[in-house]
């Protein structure tokens, strides 16, 4: 044996050994391997082999637009403080992306609207006043063109953020895609699993950390107090739709520590409704709003659905106009205004107390986003010093720490609510302007361990970005584990029947040289299996499909090898010149034909998607390994079995 193909031989020896430790990992048991093992990836198997969750989210992306107008306000309101020129900025409502100006006078309305063409340009466009804005105010909206450029980047970014958020959790190779304006997530795994569970929940997070300020001593909460409450006393409520959906007013005071007076701040609470204790709403309420109970729509599309405590004061102030039922912002006095919103924050009951339903309570807080979470760097959990209480310590950057200095020194007295996610997180009270750019979020009273959990979650969601735009799942389907082992093994059995015919064939055709070509597959299989394992892949069965494929390509090789070889050997070359003129002319078609499949592969790398590209992926593996074992693991043991025959070998079995 000369010394090259020893080396060679050693090098394959070697392979082989390094193919079966990388795949250590993923064989039965290897959870036992021992801490020291090089090798930690394996292959895990996909949505169709082994089951999962299939989840379709709608993404609101107006809400992206929504908070670039209130990026304009708090722009606007800051240039004119500076200047100090009495102008007030509003953010209606409708239509979307709205912001409005209002004057004190039309000395400088030519001279700003130019100010807002020159700053915003094609960002802004103008708009219709409404009838009460008035002959000095200044209507303007986000661009359609700017609109649809936010709403594309934030499904864009809520594909990423939720990407970030599933590989955070340790999910192996979850599929998130976008489909118009909704964003289908694919977890493969077992649905009741701990970690899947949490995954899901996480997904959804929107996290969108606002900072808003609370309205107190407001007309409109006052009014609702008076509505719920008798003669404006707390916590006896007589209007009797209050009652019947469990809604009490409170209100709580303190002292305005500059100039002397008292804040109030007036608020509606509820609790989430007892079971068995059901309201009558439209479906299309009940699916915007939440039942807690499993609904059964009626023949008049009405369901009778179970409360949370929010859903109750929503129907009490809003109504159900598609169920025909009138709340109290039919009347003038309750309408909300366009610049206002209700906010909700729950208290999560302690598991100690004897009621235990989430109990929820109102904020009267203007609609304008003062800050949002892109001014944080950074949050790290810890917990209130007084109290041991779970809170989110949060570090804002250069910009956020100003801004946040400003907001909290202008509004001393007020309350400044946290709002994540639509729900009021804390709402504290300011003192004092909080410079240094620290703040902290606390999350509620109650239960503990909620809140400890409900901490950890939010600051992984904050850490890995925020979602541009609330997400709301529309269905979410299982895939469940007996559906995958058929597949696995309808797949199996497939597979022994390809090689068993494999082996039949080869063998059968090129006799001994037909067990090089069964060796020089399993080899292939092994080494395309080992790839995939050292970078952790997940194996579908579009990928099964590729390796058998791949299989044949093998085979293919081979058998091209093979007849150049007899072809020689028919010409009357020696054994050893028909095997070297055998590989050698043969190679150039191998190359070719494995070019070609390459270039097919790339392209449906490239422009195909789900289930394609991971087919592809496999497509490409597969023609490195074949080119690897047909043009050298073969010559390999053809140089081998000649260089053990002694003298000049007359021909070979193929």
């Amino acid at each position: 044996m000369d010394r090259s193909l020893k080396w060679r031989t050693l090098a394959l020896l070697f392979g082989t050994l390094l193919c079966f430790g990388v795949l250590a990992p993923t064989w039965p048991g290897s959870s036992e391997l021992p801490s020291w093992f090089p090798f930690k990836k394996k292959i895990s198997l996909g949505l169709d082999l082994q089951g999962g969750i299939h989840i379709v989210y709608s993404i609101d992306l107006d809400k992206a637009v929504d908070d670039k107008a209130s990026e304009i306000k708090r722009d606007l309101e800051a240039r004119y403080a500076e200047e100090k020129y009495a102008a007030t900025v509003k953010t209606p409502s409708q239509p979307l992306g709205a912001v409005t100006i209002l004057l004190p006078d039309d000395k400088r309305k030519t001279e700003i609207q130019s100010q807002i063409k020159t700053d915003y340009g094609d960002t802004v466009e103008s708009r219709d006043c409404a009838s009460g804005d008035g002959a000095n105010a200044i209507c303007i909206r986000v661009s359609t063109t700017y609109a649809d450029g936010i709403k594309k980047s934030a499904l864009s970014n809520a594909v990423n953020t939720i990407r970030e958020r599933i590989n955070e959790k340790g999910v192996a190779e979850p599929s998130v895609v976008e489909k118009g304006d909704q964003i289908i997530v694919e977890l493969p795994g077992d649905p009741d699993d701990p970690v899947m569970i949490e995954t899901r929940d996480i997904i959804a997070r929107t996290a969108k950390l606002e900072f808003k300020v609370v309205d107190n001593n407001s007309t409109y909460m006052t009014n609702l107090f008076k509505q719920v409450g008798s003669a404006g006393k707390e916590d006896t409520a007589t209007d009797p739709r209050a009652v019947a959906l469990g809604i009490k007013a409170q209100y709580e005071q303190w002292p305005h520590e500059e100039g002397g007076g008292r804040e109030t701040d007036y608020y509606l609470q509820a609790f989430d409704a007892e079971s068995g204790q059901e309201t009558t709403v439209s479906t299309l309420w009940a699916k915007d709003h939440g039942c807690m109970n499993k609904i059964v729509a009626t023949p008049d599309g009405r369901v009778s659905c179970q409360l949370t405590g929010r859903a109750a004061i929503e129907l009490y102030v809003f109504g159900d106009k598609a169920g025909g039922v009138a709340g109290l912002a039919e009347q003038e006095q309750f309408k909300l205004p366009d610049d206002r919103q209700l906010g909700f924050e729950p208290m999560y009951p302690d598991p100690t107390a004897s009621e235990r339903r989430t109990l929820w309570r109102t904020y009267y807080l203007d609609r304008a986003v003062r800050l949002t979470g892109s001014a944080i760097a950074d949050a790290q959990p810890s917990n209130d010093p007084n109290t041991g209480r779970p809170l989110v310590l949060l570090d804002f950057n250069r910009f956020g720490g100003r801004v946040f200095g400003d907001l909290t020194s202008q509004i001393v007295g007020k309350k400044l609510a946290a709002v994540l996610d639509g729900k009021v997180r804390s709402a504290p009270t300011i003192n004092g302007a909080i410079r240094g750019g620290r703040a902290s979020i606390t999350l509620g009273g109650g239960d503990v361990l909620r809140q400890e959990r409900d901490r950890e979650e939010l600051v992984n969601v904050l850490r890995t970005g925020s979602l541009p735009a609330p997400l709301r799942m529309d269905t979410e389907s299982r895939v469940g584990p007996t559906l995958g082992r058929d597949a696995i093994d309808k797949t199996k059995v497939s597979f022994l029947i390809g090689i068993g015919l494999v082996i039949v064939i080869m063998v059968g055709i090129y006799r001994w040289s037909g067990w090089i070509a069964v060796f020089a597959v399993v080899f292939h299989i092994v080494m395309t299996l080992a790839v995939m394992a050292m970078f952790g892949a997940t194996l579908t069965l579009p990928g099964v499909a590729a390796i058998v494929l791949s299989v044949g390509m093998e085979v293919d090789g081979n058998i091209l090898i093979y007849e150049r070889i007899r072809d020689e050997l028919v010409l009357g070359k020696s054994v050893r010149g028909a095997v070297d003129l055998g590989f050698s002319r043969a190679f150039s078609a191998i190359l070719d034909g494995q070019l070609t499949i390459a270039a097919s592969g790339w392209v449906l790398l490239q422009y195909g998607s789900g289930p394609i590209k991971g087919f592809a992926v496999m497509l490409l593996v597969g023609v490195f390994t074949t080119l690897s074992t047909n043009i050298w693991v073969t010559r390999i043991f053809f140089d081998w079995y000649i260089s053990r025959k002694k003298g000049q070998m007359a021909t070979i079995s193929i």
